[in-house]
């Protein structure tokens, strides 16, 4: 059998170096107004026994004056003046936030209404809430709790210190048609064909990170699952031996391996990828802020391709052997992606440095500003002759968007190792390190 290696190699040879991206909180009984009611009015004073009838003196305020003898009685006192309503109940406490994944901060707490006094006034609202959660809404007048709106859940997860997940619509749905084996879907008017690997034990309330595996030039998604790119194929090597590594993390994950038209990428692979995602959002509980690209050579090319334009939707990606040319190139949006790259300082198909800002190098460097990191004058890269590989770590990057280069003395190859034993998918160090790059977030 011919290595596909050689095949990807006598490929890309002949298209002239084509190849090269939320318990909830109790509610509180607001504090008592002031009582109100004013001062009693002071009794009148009786009136006078009136000469011939004079008519005593009206009681200031309160009781009427008794008769006066053989007078006529006396004018009633007017009433004392009523006391004004009590003040109103305080303003309750804005409720504070809570954050992660606890609910909201409870509302604040309402005023008692005064005797005969007016209605308190009502609490004012809960604070902010705290990440993923709402606040809990204000109590009512009166000092009637009102009931609050209850804060919603925060997200899952996050108590790694990572950021919580983001459940997709698939998510609490159970497995549909949408499970692992080949699948087809129309794409652009087309049909096209990925191979979908999901988890043996699948769980529909878990968020599981999603991985775009894209096959290299003249290949297929089947080569991608069966690790082919290696010397005679390789199990482990599967889906860049990422599946081996998630696996053996204890942190399974669900793999797309899409199939290219006539085994090339190019612009309708855009809608394509965005076709994917969508079908695998509403049928699999995915991790929408943990989705996932990789792929060797054009793979990686179409990998660095989605990595200039779809930063909302991928959220880190590895091109193994990628080249920024050659490749369909959107409109650069310039927004922040973490970046990783590994590549042969002796391969010639899909270079560091073909000059011209072409190769691996300026692929890294245009994601490196973009991300706000510091350009070192030299990026330090392997020695040729040492058999080994060097990785470098931008420095300076915006916190979250890392960029990070491996180079390695070889040529065009997917599955590095050390020592000069060259492509070998049981000993590379490649998808460690793209593991390592990947499961930071």
């Amino acid at each position: 059998m011919t290595s596909p290696r050689l095949v990807v190699m006598a490929a890309a040879l002949s298209i002239g170096m084509f190849a090269c991206a939320g318990s909830e909180p109790e509610t509180e009984t607001g504090a008592a107004g002031s009582a109100g009611g004013g001062a009693a009015g002071t009794s009148g004073m009786a009136g006078t026994t009136g000469s011939a009838g004079t008519v005593g003196s009206g009681g200031t305020t309160g009781i009427s004056g008794t008769s006066g003898a053989a007078g006529t009685t006396g004018t009633a006192g007017t009433m004392g003046t009523a006391g004004t309503g009590g003040a109103a109940g305080a303003t309750g406490t804005a409720g504070t936030g809570a954050g992660g994944t606890n609910a909201g901060g409870r509302g604040g707490r309402g005023g008692m209404a005064g005797a005969a006094g007016a209605i308190g006034t009502a609490g004012s609202g809960g604070g902010a809430a705290g990440s993923g959660g709402a606040a809990r809404g204000g109590a009512s007048g009166a000092g009637t709790a009102g009931a609050g709106g209850i804060g919603g859940a925060g997200g899952i997860g996050g108590g790694d210190g990572k950021p919580p997940a983001v459940p997709s619509a698939g998510c609490g749905k159970p497995l549909g048609t949408l499970r692992t084996g080949t699948q087809r879907i129309t794409s652009s008017g087309t049909q096209r064909e990925f191979t979908i690997d999901v988890p043996t034990n699948y769980d529909q309330n878990k968020p599981y990170r999603l991985f775009f595996t894209f096959h290299w030039v003249g290949s297929s998604d089947e080569a991608v699952v069966n690790g082919q790119v290696t010397n005679g194929g390789a199990a482990n090597w599967g889906f860049y031996g990422l599946k081996r590594t998630a696996t053996s993390a204890n942190d399974p994950a669900i793999f797309i391996a899409p199939q290219g038209l006539n085994g090339r990428w190019d612009q309708q692979d855009h809608p394509f990828f965005d076709d994917m995602l969508a079908l695998a959002k509403n049928e699999l509980c995915i991790d929408t802020s943990r989705v996932f690209a990789t792929g060797f050579s054009f793979g990686g090319m179409i990998t660095y391709s989605l990595s200039t334009n779809h930063q909302t939707d991928l959220r880190a990606a590895v091109g193994i052997a990628p080249a920024n040319y050659n490749i369909y190139l959107p409109t650069n949006t310039h927004q922040p992606i973490a970046w990783m790259s590994t590549t042969g300082m002796s391969d010639t198909t899909c270079p560091w440095d073909g000059g011209n800002n072409r190769g691996a190098r300026y692929a890294a460097i245009g994601h490196a500003m973009d991300n706000g990191c510091t350009i070192p004058a030299t990026i330090p890269t392997t020695t040729v002759g040492s058999r080994s590989h060097l990785c470098y770590d931008f420095q300076g990057c915006r916190a979250g968007y890392p960029v990070k280069v491996c180079t390695f003395d070889g040529g065009h190859i997917a599955a590095h190792a050390d020592g000069g034993t060259g492509d070998n998918g049981l000993t590379s160090w490649i998808p460690t390190e793209s593991w390592k790059f990947f499961s930071q977030f």
